[in-house]
């Protein structure tokens, strides 16, 4: 399996960069992983920034990543459990070529535009994480995900 997460913006707290390389190095055991940053925009009216960096994102996709299974953090995304996420991951190792690219936004969000653009929006629930806290939480996920598929301890 493939794993991608394109996110904007990069780790600026340690505490934050020393959990992800956690998950990341217990995510190889099961898939391939790559985090890919784009740089975050800045000093531009918040409905431009949206605009600009959606835009890019789009460009990204369909550039780079056009075979992949798409799916988007969204707080107004589909709030999934565990199980579900272990379900779908599951499913795209399977029958999707076990391509799999996660998208994080920036910290103002996306425009609406990007929605048509993925397979499927997901939430963690409907509290509003910080960006770079929502990449730690993913990959615990990721990975509570494969233990799951693998029948482990680490789940529960």
């Amino acid at each position: 399996m493939d794993i991608k997460l394109l996110v904007i913006g990069n780790l600026d707290k340690p505490f934050l960069q020393t959990g992800c390389q956690l998950y990341l190095e217990r995510i190889k055991m099961y898939s391939k992983i790559d985090v890919i940053e784009i740089k975050e925009l800045v000093n531009q009216p918040i409905n431009v920034l949206k605009q600009n960096q959606t835009k890019l994102m789009i460009e990204k996709l369909a550039k780079s990543y056009p075979d992949y299974y798409k799916v988007l953090l969204d707080i107004n995304g589909q709030q999934i459990a565990s199980e579900q996420l272990s379900a779908m991951i599951s499913e795209i190792q399977t029958y999707r070529q076990g391509k799999l690219l996660f998208i994080i936004g920036p910290s103002h969000g996306f425009s609406e535009e990007i929605r048509s653009k993925v397979n499927k929006i997901i939430s963690f629930g409907a509290i509003t994480l910080p960006h770079q806290l929502c990449r730690l939480i993913l990959l615990e996920q990721v990975y509570r995900a494969f233990t799951i598929i693998n029948n482990e301890k680490y789940h529960k």
